[in-house]
């Protein structure tokens, strides 16, 4: 009979995650990809010590799953702007430069992420790709183009401009074109339908009106697919909740009406805190941001933190993602902070921070869902050894050098490329200014505005 062979990682503090209880002295053994068995080191079963298990000694390490990002743009390629989100770089160039950039997050210990749209159909192609073994990352969830009206995130440019044919967002006027998108989307691949339900002028109404997210939510679900939605405002957020969506991201002007209706039906909540943090930091000094933008930051952050506190004192289940791929959250450094943020905004443990990057995000990666998140039997072997102790201090996953080992599916990662020098910014990626500032007359040569004074 052919032995069974895999990964003994023992001696370790094991973090399951399926709760917050810790096995101090415990082994997780894996066979090819999945996780055969988890518990006390004195209890395994003997049939795991045959030299077909590679052996991990993981004494003074803790061994927890791998962190599971439930909200990174994959094709978003650390964008400045909307112009380079949307207009500048071909698909071709987008989709290599994505795969590189899995990696990163891979590397940091992320091993499932969603993108909840982008640049289609990258993050489709990413996660293909991944899958086939051609480029290494994360097992991605990927959703299309965020479907929107004029006034969804997904439509930010002048109206005379509209949107671009491959940008990140697709414009629907109707409920023919709304069903139809859907529909196209899920016959492309789509994981996830994500609808843009609220955008940045107003943090009061949304970008649709509650039948036609009902609709919305309606035909995803009967084409087996889960809908996600952005929305920030008041009324996205009641709207949201009453429509049944399967996770709202943000909720930043949360009412009460809203917050009831969450916790009331249980909707997970994807507050996504770390993009207005970092940015709030990075414009500290120097910002290059107006003033009116920057007050508008903290005011949601401010917002955010109040109504989300709230919501989890109340019972409701918060996921958490890096919204990884703008300028002010580049992939691979700042996956873990959002647990960070959890803690010191929201009043978290830092096991329970764990726990919204693990066991609730698994609800981001609908292929997957049941099969990662913990460390379980049956579950894929996706498993980090961390120098530290996360379950009392989860800023130690932000220190890369904490993590000794990531193992995903199984398989212990190793970087498929040297330690690179710093990514060449292409012309073509940014936008394309035609100068930086107004050149103007210098007043030494403006001799012909003062001989005119005499005649004041």
């Amino acid at each position: 009979m052919h032995e069974r062979s895999g990964l003994r990682i023992a001696g370790g503090r094991v973090l399951t995650c399926e709760d917050t209880s810790v096995i101090e002295d415990g082994t997780v053994v894996t066979v090819g990809e999945e996780i055969a068995w988890v518990g006390a080191t004195a209890a395994m079963p003997p049939e795991y010590l045959t030299p077909t298990f590679e052996h991990i000694d993981a004494t003074g390490l803790t061994v927890l799953p791998g962190m599971v990002d439930g909200h990174m743009h994959i094709s978003f390629g650390e964008a400045t702007s909307e112009e380079e989100l949307a207009v500048y770089a071909a698909g071709e160039f987008r989709a290599i430069r994505a795969a590189a950039d899995a990696e990163k997050a891979l590397l940091a210990g992320v091993t499932s992420a969603c993108d909840p749209g982008g640049y289609y159909p990258v993050s489709v192609a990413v996660r293909d790709a991944v899958s086939a073994g051609l480029v290494q990352g994360p097992r991605f969830a990927a959703a299309g183009r965020q479907i929107t009206s004029p006034q969804g995130i997904g439509d930010p440019f002048p109206s005379w401009l509209g949107i671009p044919r491959f940008g990140i967002g697709k414009l629907v006027s109707s409920n023919a074109e709304l069903l139809e998108e859907i529909r196209r989307e899920v016959k492309d691949g789509v994981d996830l339908i994500k609808l843009a339900g609220s955008g940045v002028a107003s943090d009061e109404f949304g970008a649709f009106r509650l039948e036609e997210l009902e609709l919305a939510v309606d035909e995803a679900h009967r084409l087996q697919r889960p809908a996600a939605i952005h929305a920030r405002s008041r009324q996205s957020v009641i709207d949201a909740a009453e429509a049944g969506f399967d996770w709202i991201m943000h909720a930043s002007f949360m009412d009460d009406k809203g917050l009831d209706l969450v916790l009331e039906r249980q909707i997970p909540i994807l507050p996504a805190l770390t993009l207005l943090v970092n940015t709030l930091e990075a414009n500290a000094v120097g910002s290059v941001l107006s003033p009116t933008a920057l007050s508008h930051l903290e005011r949601e952050l401010d917002a955010a933190s109040e109504v989300l506190r709230r919501a989890w004192q109340g019972g409701a289940i918060l996921i958490a993602g890096s919204e990884s791929g703008f300028a002010m959250t580049p992939y691979g450094e700042w996956h873990a902070r959002e647990m960070a943020i959890f803690v010191e905004r929201l009043d978290m443990s830092s096991f329970d921070a764990l726990l919204c990057m693990t066991r609730n995000a698994a609800i981001t990666i609908p292929p997957w869902r049941d099969r990662i998140g913990t460390l379980s039997v049956g579950k894929m072997a996706d498993v980090l050894l961390v120098d530290g102790r996360p379950d009392e201090d989860v800023r130690v996953l932000q220190d890369r050098s904490s993590l000794k080992s990531i193992i995903k599916g199984g398989e212990i990662v190793q970087s498929w490329r040297p330690p690179a020098r710093e990514r060449v910014r292409m012309g073509f990626e940014r936008t394309h200014l035609l100068t930086p500032r107004l050149y103007r007359r210098p007043e030494s040569v403006a001799g012909d505005a003062g001989a005119g004074s005499d005649h004041g």
